[in-house]
């Protein structure tokens, strides 16, 4: 499947606005900020298994994930014109972005990382052993599904939130969030939830400011201890 050339636009959500703080507006991802996306992505998460098969694969996981119907995709812009400061990438809907990764985005990305692995071996033996079967599994329920079960509420999930170096306690993921939490609301979510690194206390105290609370613990396939924090929006059912 070959990706289009631009993004379809995201409503733009309120902007941002303040005197102390410095002047920037949020709006949805387009096709030219991909590369700052992964750029900073890279940069903030160099270890994650994504990460490690590169940027090529990491522009088009990007560039698929946010074309998802149930997904949303946020930059923070200076409004002098100096650049990008920030982004969130988050879904509106777990469901229904779960089966446009599943089917509409898995060949390209199947390619992608088929490719990326093929170039290292270290990696390729570390998806074998930890990830393939569980790859599998998603792929084969993600086909199965077609549609989240009668009465069971929407969910979302905010995957990333990042603000790049030297812009940090400005206000711009406190921005993004805000404007994640409100589209999540205009698609009628029940919830949000996301998955942190446990000894992470600075996010976890970001987070609970705003009425996130933790809502269980787990380990990763890594090894990595994690805590899931979960947000009620109140969203109907369906």
């Amino acid at each position: 499947m070959t990706p289009p050339t631009e993004l379809a636009p995201f409503p733009a959500p309120g902007r941002t606005d303040s005197a102390a703080l410095g002047a920037f507006d949020v709006r949805g991802i387009e096709e030219r900020d991909l590369p700052f996306l992964v750029e900073v992505h890279l940069r903030q998460f160099p270890h994650g298994f994504y990460a490690q098969l590169g940027s090529a694969f990491k522009t088009r996981y990007f560039r698929q994930y946010v074309r998802s119907p149930g997904a949303i995709g946020l930059v923070a812009e200076q409004r002098d014109g100096s650049g990008l400061v920030g982004y969130l990438i988050g879904t509106v809907d777990d469901d229904a972005h779960e089966r446009f990764m599943y089917r509409s985005a898995a060949p390209a990305l199947a390619a992608a990382g088929g490719s990326a692995l093929a170039a290292k071996p270290a990696l390729w033996s570390d998806f074998m052993r930890r990830r393939a079967l569980w790859y599998a599994r998603r792929f084969g329920s993600g086909i199965v599904r077609t549609r989240r079960p009668s009465g069971q509420p929407r969910q979302g999930e905010l995957l990333y939130i990042c603000t790049t170096q030297g812009n940090r306690r400005r206000g711009i993921g406190a921005a993004l969030l805000r404007s994640y939490v409100e589209e999540a609301q205009r698609a009628h979510a029940a919830g949000l939830h996301l998955v942190s690194e446990r000894d992470n206390t600075a996010a976890h105290e970001f987070y609970a400011h705003r009425g996130w609370q933790v809502v269980s613990e787990s380990v990763t396939r890594d090894g990595r201890p994690v805590v899931r924090l979960a947000l009620s929006l109140g969203g109907t059912k369906e």
